[in-house]
């Protein structure tokens, strides 16, 4: 009776790995949107305090990427996530600011206009492969 159990374990092994490929597309796509909920929460944060994006058009921009990422498994959740994840990279802005103003201005310059770019791309739904 033991032989037999060993003789099963291949197949056991077998089978637990084709269930396990089969939800990883699932949980990658989740992961995905989570992922760019979080980067576009951080963006935002980005753009409200140094590109004079008013909460208001992030709150509209917040609510239409909810629309466009349906795969995220708690929207707000990996917003604010991201949203204070750029607290460090405000911070670091914020002292280029004090310490270097030519600097600071040249780079706010081109960050804000690629941001600007992105928020549009990422309201787009992604192609269906």
């Amino acid at each position: 009776m033991k032989n037999l159990s060993y003789r099963y374990r291949p197949l056991c092994a077998a089978f637990c790995l084709s269930v396990l490929s089969l939800a990883a597309p699932l949980a990658s796509g989740a992961s995905d949107a989570n992922m760019s909920a979080e980067t576009a929460g951080e963006r935002a944060s980005f753009a409200q305090a140094f590109c004079d994006v008013s909460p208001e058009r992030i709150g509209a921009y917040k609510a239409r990427l909810r629309k466009v990422l349906t795969g995220a498994t708690d929207f707000d959740q990996h917003w604010d996530t991201g949203w204070h994840r750029a607290d460090i990279t405000n911070s670091q802005m914020n002292a280029l600011r004090e310490r270097d103003p030519k600097e600071f201005a040249a780079r706010i310059k081109v960050n804000c206009e690629r941001l600007k770019w992105m928020a549009g791309n990422a309201l787009h739904r992604p192609a269906q492969k």
